[in-house]
């Protein structure tokens, strides 16, 4: 059972509450009434692709330059995301907005106050955080029921690619995931890349540092000598190895040297929401590709 199929079959609006109490970008308390909402601006990709399963995309009065869905290519763009504006955001007339915690929405928050359109904010450090970002969600557009049947479907195929993944890779191998190269930044204990790493036999090179996103150096890189680097694709198989092999520090790892580099594609790479399972079966079937060579 796929999750758009799911998303299809939950066409019935749940019952809301009369209010429910969510998080600004600050965590301090947001209560809202008069739920389900009917026009939402969203700069998460996570939360947007969330809203189309849901069977409430139409909630959407605005798209962001990532969101590449085709239901969605009639909105007003809001640009990147990441720092929107709100005088584009106030014209659209939204119920709420929806954004990461970070500086970006703590400022645009502040801006839509004076005009009582609150911003609400959904952190998505680990899988708890992925699924409850889809609760919340499916509260805020009275789907509830499809959101649960959302959450056990993403579980039970996480479930299967694991089981499917140890059976062909029974040994987990060390992997450390890339998210930038200058300076390096990586993911630690306790987040979700880190459970994707799980789902397919792996271990993060990185499992024991308690921040989530630590920047580290090329000295703690070459002390570990990770058996794997994982990172986003780009426009031809390879070009992230080749990107590598030219970088001093970089070109020196095992790993390197072996062409031990998994590319997946960026949409699925670093985006905790319902691509996770696709994201673990593009990385299971580039760790195939790469073992076959």
């Amino acid at each position: 059972m796929t999750l758009a199929l799911i998303a299809c079959t939950g066409g019935e609006r749940d019952r809301s509450p009369a209010q429910m109490e969510f998080e600004d970008p600050a965590g301090n308390p947001v209560v809202l009434t008069n739920l389900p909402v009917s026009r939402i601006v969203s700069t998460m990709q996570s939360a947007n692709e969330w809203l189309l399963l849901l069977g409430a995309g139409d909630r959407l009065v605005a798209r962001t330059d990532f969101d590449r869905q085709p239901e969605y290519a009639h909105l007003p763009s809001i640009g990147g995301g990441l720092d929107p504006s709100p005088e584009a955001i106030a014209a659209l007339h939204p119920d709420l907005v929806i954004g990461w915690r970070n500086r970006a929405s703590s400022d645009l928050k502040d801006a839509l106050a004076p005009i009582q359109i609150p911003v609400l904010s959904f952190e998505t450090t680990d899988t708890a955080d992925v699924f409850l970002q889809l609760d919340r969600l499916g509260q805020l557009v009275g789907r509830s029921a499809v959101a649960d049947s959302l959450a056990d479907a993403m579980r039970q195929q996480l479930t299967a690619i694991r089981a499917e993944a140890c059976a062909a890779f029974p040994t987990p191998d060390d992997v450390m995931l890339i998210l930038w190269t200058e300076p390096p930044m990586t993911a630690g204990a306790g987040t979700w890349m880190t459970t994707l790493l799980e789902t397919v036999c792996l271990r993060n090179s990185y499992a024991d540092v308690t921040n989530p996103w630590p920047t580290v150096g090329m000295e703690s890189i070459t002390a570990r000598q990770p058996r794997w680097l994982l990172t986003s694709a780009g426009t031809s198989v390879g070009q992230r190895l080749a990107e590598f092999r030219a970088k001093p520090g970089w070109r020196d790892l095992d790993a390197v040297r072996a062409g031990r580099v998994l590319e997946i594609p960026g949409d699925l790479f670093a985006r905790a929401g319902p691509t996770i399972p696709a994201a673990a079966r593009a990385l299971l079937a580039e760790r195939r590709r790469l073992a076959e060579r």
